[in-house]
C-alpha cells in the first residue's frame, strides 16, 4: 500500500505546484495563512457536471471561494469559478466531458484578494454517455413515407431520441426529436416515391447529452406504379374514340386513370377503369382529342403519365354533288352523285315559299311535284351514312319559272 500512497502524494504535490504557477501567471496573489483552508471537498458527478459541497465558514473574514480544475491530460489547475458569497457551501461545475477524469481544489479569498493556503485536491470521473441504441430498423416500401422503429433505451437517464437523416451519402442533418424514453417509432412522411435516405438515431439524456450513434440504416419509399405502354386511339369509330393499351401484371394495381385534353392548355381526368381499354363517347363527327393514361395502385400512388395519343371520331360523309336540275313545267327533277361510298340515304331541302325537307330518299334522284308556278326555289342534298352521320349539304341549285 505504500507505493500507491506515495504516487498519490506526488500527484497532489504536482497539482499544487501547477496550480500555484498558473495562479501566479494570472495575477500576483498573496497567500494569507490566516484564511481558512478547504481541507474537505465532497463531490458527486454526473455525465457532464460535478457538484461540490464544503463546510461553512460563516464566521470567517472572507469574501468567497475560488474553484480550480485540471484534467487527466493537463495537470495544471486553472481557475474555473469565483464564488462571491461566503455563505455558499455548494457549487455545480457544468459542461464537462463524459467519461473523463478531473482534479479539483478550492481556496478561500478575502476582500483584499488574498487567498488561503492549498487545501485538498480531489479526483473524480464523470459518468459515461449512454451506449448506442441496441436495435434500430427502417421499414421500406411504404407510400411516400419511411417508418423507423427501435427498442427503448434501458438507461433511465434517457429522455428523448434525436433522429438525423442524410441523402445519397451526404451530410447528416437533424430531422426530429421524439420525446419520452419509452417511445419507439418515428414516421418520416411527405416524401417522394422511390426516394432513399440514411438514418441514425441518438438517445438524449435529461442533461442534453447524446449517446453514441446507432448503426446507420438505409431505407426507400415505395416506387410509383409502372407506366402504361402502347397506348392507341381509334380514328374511325362513329361518335366515340376507343383507347387501348397493354394490360399490367402488377400486384398492387387498383385502376387506370384516363386524361383528356378538353381545352388548349391542360389535361383533365375524365374517367377511371380497371380494364385496359376505354371508350370516350363524344356524339360528334370528326372531333379529335388528345389522351394520356396513368396507373394508380392500392395505396393511391399514381404512375407517370403515358405518352400522348390523339384519337378522332369518324368524319362525316362527303357532301354529294347535284349533277342535274330540271324544271318540267309542273315539277322539279334533281339527280346527284356521291363523293364517297358511305351514303345510304339522302335528304333534300327546298328553300323558297315555305321551306320543306324531304327525308328518307333511297335513290340518287328526286322529283318535287309540290311546287307553285312562278315561285323561285333552291335545293340542296345531304348524304346520311349507316350511323346517321350527316354530310355537309351539296352546293345549292336554283330553279326559277
Amino acid at each position: 500500500m505504500k507505493k500507491p500512497l506515495c504516487l498519490l502524494s506526488s500527484l497532489v504535490l504536482i497539482l499544487f505546484f501547477s496550480a500555484c504557477a498558473n495562479l501566479a501567471q494570472q495575477k500576483e496573489l498573496i497567500v494569507n495563512e490566516n484564511l481558512p483552508t478547504i481541507d474537505e471537498l465532497k463531490h458527486i458527478s454526473n455525465i457532464n457536471s460535478a457538484a461540490f459541497e464544503w463546510k461553512s465558514f460563516y464566521n470567517e473574514d472572507i469574501e468567497g471561494f475560488y474553484l480550480y480544475r485540471g484534467g487527466a491530460n493537463d495537470l495544471t489547475l486553472s481557475l474555473v469559478a469565483t464564488i462571491k458569497d461566503k455563505y455558499k457551501t455548494h457549487f455545480v461545475d457544468t459542461k464537462l466531458e463524459p467519461d473523463t477524469k478531473y482534479y479539483y481544489a478550492m481556496k478561500s479569498f478575502n476582500k483584499e484578494g488574498h487567498i488561503s493556503k492549498e487545501g485538498v485536491v480531489v479526483e473524480l470521473k464523470t459518468m459515461s454517455r449512454p451506449v448506442a441504441l441496441p436495435f434500430v430498423q427502417a421499414i421500406s416500401s411504404l407510400p411516400l413515407k419511411i417508418k423507423l422503429i427501435w427498442r427503448p433505451h434501458p438507461d433511465l437517464r434517457v429522455s428523448s431520441y434525436v433522429i438525423e437523416r442524410a441523402k445519397n451519402g451526404g451530410e447528416f442533418k437533424h430531422l426530429a426529436e421524439v420525446k419520452n424514453r419509452l417511445s419507439a417509432e418515428y414516421i418520416d412522411d411527405n416524401l417522394n416515391a422511390n426516394e432513399s435516405f440514411e438514418y441514425r438515431i441518438f438517445a438524449k439524456t435529461f442533461e442534453g447529452i447524446y449517446s453514441e450513434s446507432s448503426q446507420i440504416i438505409s431505407s426507400s419509399t415505395k416506387p410509383l406504379p409502372p407506366q402504361v405502354q402502347n397506348l392507341l386511339a381509334s380514328t374511325s369509330l362513329a361518335f366515340r374514340i376507343r383507347l387501348t393499351w397493354d394490360d399490367l401484371n402488377f400486384k398492387d394495381f387498383a385502376y387506370y386513370k384516363i386524361y383528356a385534353k378538353t381545352n388548349l392548355f391542360s389535361f383533365v381526368n375524365i374517367a377511371k377503369t380497371q380494364s385496359p381499354s376505354y371508350e370516350d363517347v363524344i356524339n360528334e363527327a370528326g372531333v379529335s382529342r388528345e389522351y394520356k393514361v396513368s396507373v394508380v395502385d392500392k395505396d393511391g400512388l399514381e404512375s407517370l403519365m403515358s405518352h400522348t395519343i390523339k384519337g378522332q371520331t369518324l368524319e362525316a360523309p362527303k357532301a354529294p354533288s347535284i349533277v342535274s336540275s330540271t324544271f318540267t313545267g309542273s315539277s322539279v327533277q334533281l339527280s346527284w352523285v356521291d363523293n364517297d361510298d358511305r351514303a345510304l340515304r339522302y335528304e333534300v331541302k327546298r328553300y323558297g315559299g315555305s321551306d320543306v325537307e324531304f327525308k328518307d330518299i333511297n335513290q340518287k334522284f328526286f322529283e318535287d311535284t309540290s311546287i307553285v308556278l312562278g315561285q323561285e326555289y333552291s335545293y340542296e342534298v345531304v348524304s346520311i351514312d349507316e350511323f346517321g352521320i350527316r354530310s355537309l349539304p351539296s352546293k345549292k341549285v336554283y330553279i326559277s319559272k
